[in-house]
């Protein structure tokens, strides 16, 4: 079963680098759901900064190449900053302290030791979590699967709809939001059962986050 990072755990390790250039692969990675191989191949002319977005050209099933959206303010400032004089559109956008594009051992590395620097499981802390964890969210915020399955690049909906499959604590949380009609809700968000005139229990769910994934997303 893949996992996904849980809000507070994706904050801190958005936060923990205090490296420009590790800020930037962790939040591209969740941002953009690309694989980890497509962001080590990506070259600074693919960044389209007036355009808003980022051709992967080493897109897997993709010869033409995939784009993908830069959204965030926030993200396209630090991009410019990061390229900054650099105008060689064929260098590699990601750069090893050697200057040298940088492997995907690399970044797999950089990314376990910031979760492991912020308390994140070890079964969380590789790259490719960061894309579940775009894919878990963007369903939760309400992009609808296709939009979805074009963002990851994958080769059928089928295969983007495996993101829709939830365990059940994560549908007690969906009951406990959405109630059915007749029963009653408290405040709270707990759900009472009348079980005589004076007697009531109250039922309150277990909220959790975790998605049945397929190892092949």
């Amino acid at each position: 079963m893949r996992k996904y990072l849980k809000q507070d755990e994706l904050k801190a390790l958005l936060e923990a680098p205090k490296r420009m250039r590790d800020r930037l692969i962790i939040k591209l990675l969740y941002e953009t759901g690309m694989r980890v191989g497509e962001l080590v191949a990506l070259a600074i002319g693919d960044v389209d900064l007036e355009s808003s977005e980022i051709t992967i050209q080493q897109a897997k099933r993709h010869v033409e190449g995939r784009k993908v959206p830069i959204i965030n303010s926030w993200t396209k400032a630090m991009l410019r900053d990061y390229i900054g004089t650099r105008k060689n559109r064929r260098d590699p956008l990601f750069v090893s302290n050697k200057r040298g594009q940088l492997s995907r051992r690399q970044v797999e590395r950089l990314v376990s030791n910031y979760a492991a620097e912020v308390g994140i499981d070890k079964d969380k802390s590789h790259p490719h979590v960061l894309r579940h964890t775009h894919a878990v969210h963007s369903l939760k915020s309400g992009i609808d699967l296709r939009t979805l399955q074009q963002n990851l690049g994958h080769s059928s909906i089928e295969v983007t709809a495996i993101y829709l499959t939830m365990d059940i604590d994560d549908r007690k949380e969906q009951y406990s939001k959405h109630p059915l009609p007749g029963m009653d809700v408290s405040d709270d968000g707990s759900e009472e059962h009348h079980v005589s005139g004076t007697e009531s229990v109250a039922v309150t769910s277990n909220h959790s986050n975790s998605f049945v994934l397929s190892p092949d997303v």
